[in-house]
């Protein structure tokens, strides 16, 4: 059975600090199998003590910033900012025993961007680093992004030794726009053999990666599920767009999940 993880940033703890307890109680009761923790930057000094308080008893797996907020390791010229945000990461995973670092692939479509982004990881040095692949662009800083394509994703696993996490809605959304075929990507992917997965639901033919809950998408859950993800491997829910009360959103998500599971494996 495929383990589920429900995603928490590291403000949480001090911003909704209600849906943290729910999500930190609910894996440790195994309602969920992890935790992926977003470690927001400059939150580490604020909420380092709470948080590993917080998620005693929990698997975590840590996701670093990414575009949004600065993060970019495919510009030499973010590098002094980049190691502070994997250096926060890393004390993270550290702390609460996480095995993967989850990093985004850098932005621009240059080859000395792929190149930087290399570099980068080279720098970094932590073996727990796994890639993910990327949408065409950030829809919040607007910049093209490279590891969208299975190829490039290869090619940094290859020249780092990083691990990999397979991100279902960049790759729907990549192919629509560089005009490929979806189902041609998602088996390219497949066969980098990811460490992990992020799943949620989107739009079958769109490009903005939109993190829909699990049934309010046309996303093919079923067929991704059963055919890309393999039987024991991790997948973080990356579903919800508005401000979480609690965790009963992700619980649904689960059961949907899990009916999709079970009925592939029962026809």
């Amino acid at each position: 059975m495929r383990k589920l993880g429900v995603k928490l940033w590291t403000r949480d703890v001090l911003k909704n600090k209600a849906f943290f307890d729910d999500v930190a109680e609910a894996v440790r009761r195994k309602e969920f199998e992890y935790v992926e923790l977003f470690v927001f930057p400059n939150t580490y000094e604020d909420t380092f003590e709470a948080v590993r308080e917080g998620l005693r008893g929990c698997p975590v797996i840590i996701h670093n910033s990414h575009s949004a907020y600065g993060f970019d390791c495919g510009d030499s010229d973010a590098l002094k900012n980049n190691l502070k945000d994997i250096g926060d990461s890393q004390r993270f995973a550290d702390a609460l025993h996480a095995d993967i670092i989850i990093v985004h692939a850098g932005c621009g479509t240059l080859p000395q961007n792929i190149d930087e982004t290399i570099r980068q990881f080279r720098l970094f040095n932590d073996m727990r680093i796994a890639v993910e692949n990327m949408a065409a662009f950030c829809m919040v800083s607007k910049k093209f992004q490279h590891g969208v394509f299975p190829e490039q994703i290869e090619r940094i696993k290859a020249e780092t030794g990083c691990k990999f996490c397979m991100d279902f809605s960049h790759a729907v959304c990549a192919a629509n726009y560089y005009k490929r075929k979806p189902v041609d990507i998602l088996d390219d992917f497949r066969l980098l053999e990811p460490d992990m997965y992020h799943l949620c639901d989107g739009r079958l033919q769109g490009i903005d990666d939109v993190h829909l809950h699990f049934g309010e998408g046309d996303f093919d859950l079923e067929t991704i599920i059963n055919r890309f993800i393999d039987e024991e491997a991790r997948v973080t829910m990356e579903t919800g767009y508005k401000p979480p009360l609690n965790a009963d959103p992700w619980r649904k998500d689960r059961d949907y999940f899990r009916r999709l599971e079970i009925n592939s494996s029962t026809n």
